[in-house]
């Protein structure tokens, strides 16, 4: 069990809250919405930004040479501090490739409309999935923290009680470590960035959440005054992983003040339509993806559209009684039979 320093920033800083998200999406739902999109960075945000964690490795490992070769019979202190900040590079890896594949898991490779009630669940396992990567990185912070502030009191205190040039490799040690804070911090809250910084398109509205550590705002836009959505790949990797840049523009972007932008958006292109489905509540191209998936699935379900109320009767019906079914539909299909099968709650219940 471990201190759960998410609840105390939250306590301390009121504009830093990791289930600001999910919050948000119950107030939603008793306000009467019954369909959106969320929308947060691409996965493969976390590994681009990885060099950090690649330099804090190299770094690490040249700390734990320094102090066990540089001399030639380390005490037991020095031994302790090596084998310390190397436990504790190697929990924080894995820690991160956790969270890196839960994340993946959980919001997939790009946004897509949903139900709000499989919105809400899936948003409180994304918020589980990272208060518990967040507590135990601050741990590990403090913890090289204190590893550092005992290496540098340490190396001062040698030289200046034996005047012995040798220990300057403590010093040379205590800085290599505050490099290594300065990166832990660094990716910590691009992390944050990519789990707190949020987009929430609902009919009529999007609405824009934005998260720098413990610091936040948000701003909407009304449907209405949205004169254009643009979605590029800025690069080559962009457009071979498939994310890219969206830029929402309003009748009010001289210079720049009506312009939102969402970056690292999985299947930007894809995402700009479904955004527009959700802002005018387009129920007859939602239809047309469902009638593809009862065709596609005519044996099993019975039914091959879904254009009339006495069909949409008997699909609600059908969904109600064959809830396992439709759920190892959705757990074998491809991402197109996946998004279908979400349209098709949304159709049954709010359309």
């Amino acid at each position: 069990m471990f201190i759960n320093f998410s609840n105390i920033l939250s306590w301390m800083f009121k504009s830093f809250d990791i289930s600001g998200d999910t919050k948000l999406l119950e107030k939603l739902e008793k306000d009467g919405t019954r369909f959106l999109m969320i929308i947060k960075k691409h996965w493969i945000y976390a590994i681009l930004i990885s060099w950090r964690v690649l330099f804090l490795v190299i770094i690490a490992c040249v700390n734990v040479y320094l102090l066990v070769f540089s001399v030639s019979n380390p005490d037991a202190i020095t031994v302790s501090i090596a084998s310390l900040l190397s436990l504790n590079v190697i929990w924080w890896l894995i820690i991160l490739v956790i969270y890196i594949l839960r994340f993946r898991r959980i919001q997939g490779n790009r946004p897509y409309v949903e139900d709000i009630y499989f919105a809400i669940a899936k948003s409180k396992h994304s918020d589980e999935a990272f208060v518990n990567f967040f507590n135990q990185t601050i741990l590990l912070l403090i913890l090289l923290f204190i590893i550092t502030i005992f290496t540098l009191f340490t190396s001062i205190t040698n030289i200046f009680l034996t005047g012995n040039a040798e220990f300057s490799f403590g010093i040379i040690n205590a800085f290599l470590l505050i490099i290594q804070l300065g990166l832990f911090y660094g990716y910590l809250n691009a992390m944050i960035n990519q789990e707190m910084d949020f987009k929430v398109v609902i009919p009529g509205q999007i609405l824009f959440y934005n998260q720098r550590w413990v610091f936040g705002d948000s701003q909407s836009m009304v449907a209405e005054k949205i004169k254009t959505i643009n979605a590029t790949h800025p690069w080559l990797f962009s457009s071979f992983m498939n994310y890219g840049n969206i830029i929402v523009l309003t009748e009010w972007d001289q210079g720049g003040n009506g312009q939102m932008d969402m970056d690292y958006v999985g299947d930007p292109i894809g995402t700009v339509k479904e955004i527009q489905k959700v802002l005018v509540k387009d129920f007859s191209s939602m239809e047309k993806d469902v009638n593809l998936l009862l065709r596609k699935f005519s044996a099993e379900i019975g039914i091959e559209n879904i254009d009339t109320p006495e069909n949409k009767e008997k699909i609600r019906e059908f969904v109600k009684n064959n809830d396992i079914l439709l759920q190892e539909i959705f757990r074998n299909g491809d991402p197109e039979t996946k998004q279908e099968i979400r349209e098709l709650y949304v159709l049954i219940q709010w359309g």
